[in-house]
């Protein structure tokens, strides 16, 4: 295990980060997030001994890593910093050899054992079959495995990660990290990693370190930093920017800058992207009926649109029926979602007919007929171009000539 008796850490007399008392357990994956310049790198250099603490202790399975040969050292600890290295000539296979140095001799020769370690590292992160490719043939996400592997082949009893997949895209990004949780438990090793993708931490990570305002807090799981409204607090989000822990997404709220007001009859998800799209072309909405819990209630309220809502696991009752279809009056168009449709919902396809027979412009998003749809779109750039149509008309619905949506007569 890693631990650290009441370590300060920064630069000569520089204290950037102080009192850290951490404890890290084999088969653990913990990331530590934080503001930039906070003090990420700095915690992950000094936990490795790249770096000298300024007072208190670390230590590894027991022994103080002030007092390790650098041999000693890079048996215990695996390290892969965010420098782009360069190794022209050499294999994938020879760069993971790299990382057996401590076990062999002045000359480097690799032993029988060494080889099959330098092939395990290989297999664990998925390479094996590109050992004898040179390393610079390789895409960004192959080569940071391989520099996984390389530290993987040290054998070490902790990992350290600074930003292991920043430099990645998405894709490569999910498979870089679940390779890691998976060798971490494989292995029974510690593994931490400073990660600036935070959405991506709180799915992965089996614990927080949070590092801010010079000193750094523990959580023994992601699920209670969020309860504890950690992401809001630690990077200052506000009216504009909010987090949902139902979710653990951010969403960002645009000035809505546009006069109409859009209804949206929608459920069981099939209104999120919906919202979302009205909210980044500055468009306010209202939503019903939507049932307590259910994933687009929650991401309206997040974009602040009026919810008609309606407990959960109840069916619709009359009162929030008549309550939605007041509010859809009010509004300039009503969009439906083409909701999954079930005994407890069903008012909502009586709820988008009964808007249109009294007037409202009922654009229907997939396909799902209602009685009195004005258009029927099957993508959202073609139900952005009918919101701009209904804009720049300004009237009630007719029957459009040309636009890529289906339209229907009331």
């Amino acid at each position: 295990m890693i631990h650290t008796v009441r370590l300060s850490l920064g630069y000569g007399d520089k204290v950037i980060v102080r009192d850290v008392n951490i404890s890290v357990r084999p088969g653990e994956f913990v990331s530590v997030i934080g503001p930039n310049a906070a003090g990420k790198t700095t915690l992950l250099k000094t936990l490795a001994s790249l770096l000298k603490p300024i007072a208190g202790v670390v230590y590894i399975d027991g022994l103080a890593v002030a007092n390790l040969r650098p041999r000693e050292l890079a048996s215990l600890i695996g390290v892969v910093l965010t420098d782009q290295v360069k190794l022209t000539m050499l294999t994938v296979a020879e760069v993971v050899a790299l990382g057996r140095y401590p076990y062999t001799g002045l000359l480097g020769s690799l032993s029988q054992e060494d080889r099959r370690e330098v092939l395990r590292a290989l297999s664990d992160v998925g390479l094996e079959e590109l050992a004898d490719r040179r390393f610079c043939e390789l895409s960004d996400g192959q080569r940071q495995k391989v520099m996984i592997a390389r530290a993987l082949a040290q054998e070490p009893r902790a990992l350290i990660l600074d930003e292991p997949v920043t430099h990645l895209d998405p894709k490569a990004r999910v498979e870089v990290l679940m390779m890691i949780k998976r060798v971490c438990r494989e292995r029974r090793i510690v593994v931490v990693a400073s990660l600036h993708e935070v959405d991506l931490a709180l799915r992965m990570a089996d614990r927080l370190i949070i590092v801010s305002d010079g000193g750094v807090i523990a959580y023994d799981s992601p699920e209670e930093f969020i309860m504890d409204g950690g992401p809001t607090a630690l990077f200052g989000l506000g009216e504009c920017i909010l987090f949902s822990p139902e979710l653990a997404t951010v969403e960002f709220r645009w000035p809505q800058d546009r006069d109409e007001r859009i209804f949206v009859v929608a459920g069981g998800g099939s209104g999120s992207l919906v919202y979302r799209m009205l909210n980044r072309l500055g468009y306010s909405f209202s939503t019903g009926v939507l049932h307590k819990g259910d994933v687009d209630y929650i991401v309206a309220k997040s974009l602040g649109g009026v919810v008609i809502e309606e407990e959960a696991f109840q069916p619709i009752s009359p009162r929030k029926m008549v309550q939605a279809l007041e509010e859809a009056r009010s509004c300039a168009a009503v969009i439906y979602t083409s909701p999954p449709i079930g005994p407890l919902n069903s008012e909502n396809r009586k709820l988008a007919e009964a808007a249109a027979v009294e007037g409202r412009p009922l654009i229907v998003l997939g396909p799902r007929g209602i009685r009195g749809a004005w258009r029927v779109v099957d993508s959202f750039p073609e139900l952005e171009q009918s919101l701009q149509l209904l804009r720049e008309k300004a009237v009630a619905p007719t029957i459009p000539r040309g636009g890529s949506g289906r339209s229907i007569n009331p």
